[in-house]
């Protein structure tokens, strides 16, 4: 059996724990954290429906956003489980989330009646640690514009969830950056004729001139 099959089973398994587990049900309401950074990890949740946003604060104050997830059955906490780390985001309700609160007791009990589990939940890090590496090394690699156009073409593309932030403050945290350096990069895709604003969305103007412009940069 191939890793994937046996990671397909790990997924069968853990559904069927959690849909038919006495784990407590909770409604989570809009600004309502799941797991705050920095705090030591009490209990996972198993979030079974909702929008969530995930980000990391520096010392500075300086925010890094993640972006803002559509979830189903999805684990979180699951890293800090394996560390014994501290909580290295927050995790916030940016609609109603309903969630599973799993303890940690009885994952561990989990893995070790069902090794399936374990090569799921590892299947399920490595995916998250290579998104997270790509978008990580294209930020420093490309010019924010790049990123931000990139960014764009995948999620009209469907290749990225067709979510975007309406207060341009939150999608400047997306990109490691200020607003005004955010705003920046964007009128120049926008004079570019590379993107165009309708309404409070940015929109691929031009999809032919947009996927020369990216070529050209990965080509400098």
């Amino acid at each position: 059996m191939t890793i994937k099959s046996l990671a397909e089973i790990g997924h069968k398994e853990v559904l069927e724990w959690v849909k038919t587990g006495p784990f407590l049900l909770r409604h989570m309401e809009p600004g309502d954290y799941l797991l705050r950074q920095g705090q030591n990890l009490e209990h996972l949740y198993w979030i079974e429906d909702g929008f969530c946003t995930v980000s990391y604060t520096a010392a500075n104050g300086r925010r890094f956003s993640h972006g803002r997830f559509n979830i189903e059955d999805r684990l979180y906490g699951e890293i800090e489980f394996l560390t014994g780390k501290p909580i290295q985001f927050d995790i916030r309700c940016d609609g109603p989330v309903s969630v599973r609160v799993i303890p940690i007791a009885e994952l561990e009990a989990l893995l070790v009646q069902h090794p399936h589990v374990g090569i799921w939940l590892s299947q399920c890090l490595a995916d998250t640690y290579q998104g997270v590496m790509d978008r990580v090394t294209s930020h420093f690699m490309y010019p924010l514009a790049y990123n931000i156009a990139k960014d764009l073409l995948l999620r009209e593309r469907g290749n990225k969830p067709p979510i975007q932030f309406e207060r341009v403050f939150r999608e400047a945290e997306r990109f490691g950056c200020s607003e005004r350096v955010y705003r920046r990069a964007v009128s120049q895709l926008i004079e570019h004729g590379l993107v165009e604003k309708r309404g409070r969305e940015l929109k691929v103007a031009n999809h032919t001139k947009l996927e020369r412009y990216l070529a050209e940069e990965e080509e400098r």
